[in-house]
């Protein structure tokens, strides 16, 4: 990795190849990534010319596939406690993008509802949210047309 914060640098990824990333992707994880504490900033990039974002860590070869919940599923509807809108800096849950991690399992796509990941783009911050007062699966088969 190349880096000046003030200007694009590159990633070089083994998944994904040279990657370009501009400062206004970058977001930083407070608390990390569930079993990956230790990674706090990441790079949030499109993938291709599809609805697949890549959020890849800017000092490690880690990365994973996400898809906006809205082009997932429909009614997908949780809780955002004060504690995480303030941990994201956000004014309001309005503000906070949910997306979801795709899992690849034998060429089946599986999108996790469980544990979505929340992106204040206003202020860069992301985390990773546990939900708790709801039952949803980790593994949700991801269908051809989205919204399950």
């Amino acid at each position: 990795m190349t880096r000046n914060k003030q200007q694009e640098f590159v990633i070089r990824s083994a998944s994904y190849g040279e990657i370009t990333v501009n400062p206004n992707q970058l977001y930083f994880f407070e608390k990390g990534i569930v079993g990956l504490q230790e990674h706090r900033e990441y790079a949030l990039v499109p993938f291709d010319d599809s609805p697949f974002l890549i959020l890849h860590a800017v000092d490690e070869e880690l990365s994973f596939i996400l898809l906006p919940a809205e082009n997932a599923v429909q009614n997908y509807g949780f809780h955002i406690d004060e504690e995480t809108v303030s941990v994201l800096k956000a004014e309001d849950p309005g503000e906070i993008d949910i997306m979801l991690i795709v899992n690849i399992i034998e060429d089946q796509l599986y999108v996790n509802l469980k544990a979505p990941i929340l992106l204040c783009p206003k202020h860069q911050t992301g985390c990773q949210f546990i939900i708790t007062d709801q039952d949803y699966p980790i593994r949700q088969p991801l269908s051809r047309g989205g919204g399950s």
